[in-house]
């Protein structure tokens, strides 16, 4: 029963140590990744694994991304950016407590939200 026991540990801990991420040199991001991360270089090495990896999978979906899909990312930041901090952080709360489903639903609701109006190199939201 004890060996058992100590089994299952120890497959939990192996478990949890296969998930754990490991840092991610500059040196071995893509060249397009650099670009697209060019603002962290300076502090990289000091970003913790997890954000690296995140922010390393988020500049090769940037990558892959048509020149519209990127054009609609950059017009929802600036929209978020552009609110007051407390209204950031409101929405920040709302979003980190809503399921995958919840989420779906809301860009779903807000995908007509933000039309395309280029003028003179910004985006402007339509009301």
């Amino acid at each position: 029963m004890m060996s058992k026991a100590l089994t299952i540990i120890f497959l939990l801990i192996f478990c949890a140590a296969s998930h754990a991420q490991d840092p991610i040199a500059w040196e071995d991001l893509s060249a397009e990744q650099q670009r697209v991360l060019r603002k962290f270089e300076g502090r990289w090495s000091e970003l913790p694994p997890h954000k690296q990896n995140k922010l390393s999978r988020g500049a090769k979906n940037w990558q892959n991304m048509s020149p519209e899909k990127q054009d609609k990312v950059r017009e929802r930041y600036k929209w978020y950016k552009d609110l007051p901090p407390e209204k950031r952080e409101k929405l920040r709360e709302k979003w980190q407590n809503m399921s995958p489903e919840e989420r779906k639903e809301f860009r779903k609701k807000h995908k007509d939200k933000f039309k395309h109006k280029k003028k003179k190199g910004s985006w402007k939201e339509d009301r």
